[in-house]
């Protein structure tokens, strides 16, 4: 587990922005699913060092994913996307498994991923609080993500709304977002999402219908853009 702090203004006071990254993992001789690691983001905000005390604010859950090391090993790289139901369905449409390597329209958007791709994120889920919307604090925490993941070459997300989300899939996070002020119209809400995302530094890519990509191997103005500091 670890902290990472955030400080911003809102209105006129001071708000520190709490990082909580969680993760487990299993004592056992090494598999194919160990090259998958699934973390949890959570926010807290408040100016004290133990979360206890603080507020929630939010959270992400995203899985880092090991490609060079499952390679090392000679584990089967669809048996270990396949540890997941999510990240199978997705691998589909950007992975080539045949070739082992990205699928032509991730490689024409990113040509140096060819040759070096060894770990990769997958963002399943990003909510803020309503008290804590409209701060910019989305973006704030996915530059923190991938400046502290800075050996992830890949960063993926799907651009799908939490308010069509099944309730049983996120049914701790879902109640606390107050999703019913949310728009209604699927089509309108995932585009609106979508440019959300693209205004973080993500890139919509030709022939990716569901998904968004973001790869700091190549200069982002958009991501660049996002000020750590001004609220």
């Amino acid at each position: 587990m670890a902290d990472d702090f955030l400080s911003m203004d809102m209105e006129d006071d001071f708000l520190t922005i709490n990082v909580e990254y969680k993760f487990s993992s299993g004592i056992h001789a090494p598999e194919a699913s160990d090259c998958i690691t699934e973390y949890k983001a959570v926010l807290y905000a408040g100016e004290y060092a133990d979360n206890s005390f603080n507020e929630y604010a939010g959270e992400m859950d995203f899985k880092i994913i090991s490609l060079g090391q499952a390679e090392a090993e000679g584990f089967n790289i669809y048996e270990m996307f396949d540890t997941y139901e999510y990240t199978f369905r997705h691998s589909q449409g950007f992975y080539d498994f045949g070739k082992r390597t990205f699928k032509k329209p991730v490689l024409k958007e990113f040509p140096d991923l060819e040759f070096d791709c060894s770990r990769l994120c997958i963002i399943e889920t990003i909510g803020i609080i309503p008290k804590f919307r409209g701060k910019g604090i989305g973006a704030k925490v996915f530059k923190d993500l991938v400046w502290r993941f800075d050996n992830c070459e890949l960063f993926i997300l799907q651009p799908y709304p939490l308010q069509f989300e099944h309730p049983k899939n996120k049914k701790a996070l879902l109640p606390k977002l107050d999703l019913g002020k949310f728009e209604k119209n699927k089509k309108v809400a995932t585009k609106s999402l979508s440019n959300y995302y693209q205004s973080w530094g993500f890139k919509k890519i030709k022939g990716m219908k569901e998904l968004l990509f973001y790869c700091p191997m190549y200069r982002n103005e958009a991501f660049d853009n996002i000020d750590m500091d001004d609220y």
